[in-house]
């Protein structure tokens, strides 16, 4: 039987994503609304991809966190997500700043974006409160195996994905309407 990943992240990442997220999409929506009786508009268009893109930005930040599994360390961040199996993992640490950091046993710095320094933390201490999870979960799991050191992958945010493309798909409308 697998036990279920433990997910690190900042409260603040997460009220952040919801609240910016509701917003630019009430603003999308009175957007499109606006466009019901009279037909394409540019600028409802214009409007509507930049709240797409808005949405989409937030999300891929807001998004960040660490996942614990059976197997490893995950540091997900915007753009790239990290895989480092616990045997791989020298050191997790965070400097004064609160930032947290995974160093490999191939001495490779992984900073971890959603636990980047915040004036914040330095009272919360939530950086230091994910070291030292991380800590106690690596020290229960070091004899397990994992296949290779670390794995560099695409990180998958399937909100911010599909606003992504959706304000691709309004940039390319607005442009076809013309002046």
């Amino acid at each position: 039987m697998s036990e279920q990943p433990t997910v690190l992240r900042r409260r603040s990442s997460v009220v952040l994503s919801l609240g910016f997220t509701t917003l630019l999409g009430a603003f999308f929506l009175v957007a499109w609304v606006s466009m019901a009786g009279s037909g394409p508009d540019k600028d409802a268009l214009t409007v509507m991809a930049a709240m797409l893109g808005g949405i989409a930005f937030i999300r891929r930040i807001t998004g960040s966190r660490i996942v614990l599994d059976e197997k490893g360390v995950s540091v997900v961040n915007p753009v790239f997500t990290h895989d480092v199996p616990y045997r791989y993992v020298a050191k997790v640490e965070s400097d004064d700043g609160g930032t947290l950091t995974v160093t490999t046993t191939q001495a490779v710095e992984i900073g971890a974006f959603g636990f980047a320094g915040s004036l914040i933390d330095h009272f919360v201490g939530s950086t230091d409160r994910a070291v030292a999870q991380i800590n106690a979960r690596r020290s229960e799991r070091r004899d397990l195996r994992g296949k290779s050191p670390v794995v560099r992958r695409y990180t998958r945010a399937w909100v911010a994905d599909i606003c992504g493309v959706g304000m691709l798909v309004c940039v390319v409308l607005t442009a076809t309407i013309g002046i």
